[in-house]
């Protein structure tokens, strides 16, 4: 409720309510001025907001079409009002219609814009000028700011004369790949930018690198090794395989050279730093010239250097290590719940949205969501009744949603009321809660041992998710990397040519200590430590880096932890 009252106050926000207002008026006039015969004025005064929508759609462009379509139906229907028909009964009823539909329209544009209050076109202008409005803008709207030290000085003095030079040669691959590395700089996953498909394409290979045959991975005793090895490459020809030790990249220790690694890449952030580190040596391995010598422990055990060219673009091979490390490859259903063997059932929940009124109501309700948890527990109760003594809740890449969605589930481990979400704002003093919700208490399944699995891309309500479910006293966190770090409520988007746009959040989502929920801050400590880190080890690495294999290692190593559990 306290999102779509901050909605109400926003410019577009202001603009709905007053045509709301102003068609009201009008519809009341309508029917006087047509008994005293003033049909100029009136057609006058309907057309007037279908007028001010063109100056709008003037000033916002096509390109933010999508974000406004509801707000310019409300300005065609005041024209209701002037269809044909002369009894005074039917130009009542025409004003009554005009009222109540653009009552709903202006309702229902509200309710969407709550995901896009803010949206601003820049791309009339310079590459240089339009990135300092983007910096400008976000220093006004971004709500993290001062939780994560975003320094605005340091960003345009570092990143504009790489603009001015993009500008220059009319490079918009060159500006695309900056502003993939800024929108890094203030590690949210909630600050990404999103390109058009073909500039999308171009941006992947050129943060990637090049490929010299392989990629790599850290393993938890602190060795690198190779993974994804090329058969055909000339790494493998010269003794690099799957599983050889990697001493050195380029002439640099390969410890050294991992932790001065930034992992910039379309579409991807690491907020906590420790997710990051997981994923250094798979982006590592892409960066070299033409080609890079690499020193590694041969199969006789002998230190060996050799220099290997590039065989091509990285991203396809950085896109297998990243898929088969995130197991994106899965097959994803959302709610989908079985029995995985006699004693373990499973639960998948990719995204915090079940029923779109349903969960627009329980937001409403502070969260209580009877008619959700219901389902849940009928998964669940499904699941006992073929023999299930333990469960497992994967919400790995879950990419968000609803926080209630989350509670809903959560309220079946726990018989206490417990905080779940605050909505609020920040000024001079600090942050401050304006509105809260809560996870209400079922219990039924509380005694039932739980791992829950996770991964670096599950994030915003998926964090949420993971914070509220292992908060539960029967419920264990796991993962080889913790969530994402991110639960700030987007709404910000800003496009800086018809092919980039910058997306960021607007809304503060708070804890019940009124600091914001989930979010790093400036350290990127992660919040939501896991109660067990899933081992990576070589025979892990291996099993998990296949090209052949389709094992899922996360899945089982949670099997196992459950079934030692109930055996201990």
């Amino acid at each position: 409720m306290y999102l779509f009252y901050l909605t109400m106050k926003t410019f577009n926000g202001v603009i709905a309510i007053g045509i709301l207002l102003y068609s009201i008026i009008i519809s009341i006039l309508c029917p006087i001025l047509k008994k005293k015969q003033k049909y100029a004025v009136m057609r006058i005064l309907c057309v007037l907001p279908a007028i001010g929508a063109f100056v709008h759609f003037a000033v916002y462009g096509t390109i933010t079409y999508w974000a406004f379509k509801y707000l310019y139906i409300e300005t065609l229907l005041p024209l209701i009002n002037l269809l044909p028909g002369k009894s005074g009964k039917l130009t009542a009823a025409k004003s009554v219609v005009a009222s109540v539909l653009t009552f709903t329209v202006c309702i229902n544009f509200l309710i969407n814009s709550i995901s896009s209050p803010m949206v601003h076109n820049y791309t009339r202008y310079s590459y240089t000028e339009s990135f300092r409005k983007m910096l400008n803008t976000m220093e006004q709207e971004y709500v993290l700011n001062a939780w994560k030290h975003i320094d605005y000085d340091a960003l345009l003095k570092e990143y504009l004369p790489r603009v001015e030079e993009a500008e220059k040669n009319n490079d918009e691959l060159a500006y695309a790949t900056i502003i993939n590395e800024v929108t890094y700089r203030f590690y949210d996953s909630h600050v990404y930018s999103h390109l058009s498909p073909e500039l999308n394409e171009a941006a992947r290979e050129n943060l990637a690198g090049n490929d010299y045959g392989l990629s790599m991975i850290k393993l938890d005793d602190g060795s690198v090794i190779a993974i994804f090895v090329e058969p055909d490459s000339e790494s493998y020809k010269l003794g690099i395989h799957d599983g050889t030790t990697i001493l050195s990249w380029n002439g640099q220790d390969i410890n050294e050279a991992i932790e001065n690694i930034e992992c910039i890449y379309q579409t991807i952030q690491f907020p906590v730093e420790s997710n990051e580190d997981v994923f250094r040596p798979v982006f590592l391995a892409g960066k070299g010239g033409d080609s890079v010598e690499i020193t590694f422990v041969n199969d006789d055990g002998d230190k060996q250097s050799i220099n290997v060219q590039k065989i091509g673009n990285y991203d396809n091979r950085f896109t297998m290590a990243y898929v088969k490390l995130l197991h994106y490859d899965m097959e994803w259903r959302n709610f989908y719940s079985c029995m995985l063997d006699d004693k373990c059932g499973y639960l998948q929940i990719i995204s915090e949205c079940y029923d779109t009124v349903s969960d627009d109501i329980s937001a409403l309700r502070n969260g209580y969501y009877p008619k959700l948890t219901e389902y849940y527990a009928s998964l669940i109760q499904d699941l006992k009744e073929q023999g299930m003594e333990y469960l497992v809740v994967d919400i790995r890449n879950n990419g968000g949603g609803y926080d209630s969605v989350a509670g809903a589930l959560a309220s079946l481990f726990t018989d206490e009321k417990t905080h779940m979400v605050s909505f609020g704002y920040e000024d001079k003093e600090g942050y401050h809660i304006a509105e809260s919700q809560y996870i209400f208490p079922d219990g039924r399944y509380k005694d039932i041992p739980v791992v829950v699995l996770v991964n670096a891309q599950c994030v915003s309500a998926g964090d949420g998710m993971a914070k509220f479910l292992g908060d539960c006293p029967n419920v264990t966190l796991m993962g080889i990397t913790a969530s994402g770090g991110v639960n700030q409520n987007n709404g910000g988007y800003i496009y800086l040519t018809d092919n980039i746009c910058v997306a960021y959040p607007v809304f503060l989502s708070l804890s019940s200590d009124s600091e914001p929920l989930i979010d790093t801050d400036h350290t990127r400590k992660n919040r939501i430590p896991l109660d067990v880190t899933i081992p990576m080890t070589k025979e892990s690495a291996l099993k998990i880096f296949s090209f052949e294999e389709e094992i899922d290692y996360e899945l089982e190593y949670a099997m196992e932890y459950l079934e030692k559990e109930m055996i201990e």
